[in-house]
């Protein structure tokens, strides 16, 4: 490539740079696309340019990219990571499992811990289980090992193993204080296990790090029940009920929590939120009967 198709590739990259920055997505596009056509600028105008489908939620068309990279230039490693990291964080599991697998010669780290996911998010638990284990063995020192021992930690769940599974989770948290996930894992451990108390203090840790999970708000307010604090449970359901099942059975819990306390007035109220969301639950028709 000569001095002047290199000055023209570097300017239209900035041009394009700049016009990200300033949210004019369009423009940068039509650049990125023109320097696709150029062999010296087409790898880094593909990363950039599917970067900017992603922002979109042109997911489908950042994929479609990635393969025609591909197909032009024969297997570039970097890329291939990539598109496996990307179709992870884009819950494309089934998608990215037949993608990786067409790469069985990339082993590494990165390569190992995609496979051991994606074994994982295909509920093939005990697969993953073996892989997130050999992982630890021979990779002690990459950065995903806190991610690792998390995922360690839900495989151990999914076969009801609760004090390994807490063993893992801890492992994780010792690693990594920053992963909201860990202390939610840890609450459900607690939870399955009884120990309520510390349950609570664990979901309260994710929920500061993360308050925009509603299913963590959920089992914050379940802990709270298991350990008697109704009047916190009922202070913590604002901007947690929406109209899924989840919540009608949470209503529910909470309406035969304070039969039990023989607050019946409380209780029918809660049962009856209940059966706006869900009309035919059984569960809060039949507590609606005990009032």
């Amino acid at each position: 490539m000569g001095i002047t198709e290199q000055l023209h590739i570097e300017s239209n990259f900035k041009k394009a740079s700049t016009f990200v920055s300033e949210g004019n997505l369009l423009a940068a596009i039509q650049i990125y696309k023109k320097l696709l056509h150029l062999k010296d600028a087409e790898r880094v105008a593909t990363i950039k340019l599917a970067d900017i489908y992603d922002q979109l939620g042109k997911g489908k068309a950042a994929i479609n990219l990635f393969y025609s990279y591909l197909d032009n230039n024969g297997t570039d490693e970097e890329v291939v990571r990539l598109v496996g990291f990307y179709m992870l964080r884009n819950s494309m599991f089934k998608e990215a499992f037949k993608f990786v697998d067409k790469f069985q010669h990339i082993s590494d780290e990165n390569m190992e811990y995609i496979r051991s996911l994606l074994y994982f998010h295909t509920n093939q638990f005990e697969i993953a289980h073996i892989n997130f284990k050999n992982y630890l063995d021979k990779y002690s020192s990459s950065e995903f090992i806190p991610n690792v021992y998390l995922y360690l930690a839900k495989t151990h769940m999914v076969f009801n193993e609760y004090d390994d599974a807490l063993a893992s989770v801890k492992r994780s948290i010792e690693y990594s204080t920053q992963i909201p996930e860990a202390y939610k894992i840890e609450a459900e451990v607690y939870y399955q296990k009884e120990m309520y108390y510390h349950a609570s203090e664990s979901i309260r840790k994710a929920v500061k790090m993360d308050s925009t999970i509603i299913a963590w708000k959920h089992l914050q307010i379940r802990i709270l029940l298991m350990l008697g604090e109704l009047s916190k449970a009922g202070m913590n359901l604002e901007g947690v009920i929406d109209n899924t099942h989840k919540s009608a059975e949470l209503l529910t819990l909470l309406g035969h929590s304070y039969l039990k306390q023989d607050k019946v007035e409380s209780a029918k109220n809660y049962f009856e939120k209940a059966l706006k969301i869900n009309p035919e639950y059984s569960e809060a028709i039949d507590g609606l009967k005990l009032c």
